[in-house]
């Protein structure tokens, strides 16, 4: 197998040939819809229009049966600081 940064998967499925994509998740809803990073849901698109096999790898630990389906699971919004400064000093406006 090789592991690849997220943002190469695309380009790799239209002209590699990747065999399957396995993500991870933060959160799994009692009907099985998942949340994770970001970046999971442009894998998913891609995966689903090359038709490549995606699967969810989850511990049960992100189970949350209170949860009827993913509209339920609140998605982190993060701080623009993360993108925007390093180490406190500002590098993009």
């Amino acid at each position: 197998g090789t592991l690849i940064a997220d943002s190469m998967a695309s380009a790799l499925m239209a002209v590699k040939g990747i065999d399957v994509v396995i993500v991870g998740a933060d959160r799994v809803a009692a009907n099985g819809d998942s949340a994770n990073k970001i970046g999971t849901y442009q894998l998913a698109i891609a995966a689903k229009y090359h038709k490549v096999p995606f699967f969810v790898a989850a511990p049960t630990t992100t189970l949350d049966l209170t949860m009827s389906s993913g509209a339920e699971i609140e998605i982190e919004e993060r701080s623009p600081d993360e993108l925007t400064s390093i180490f406190g000093q500002r590098i993009a406006p």
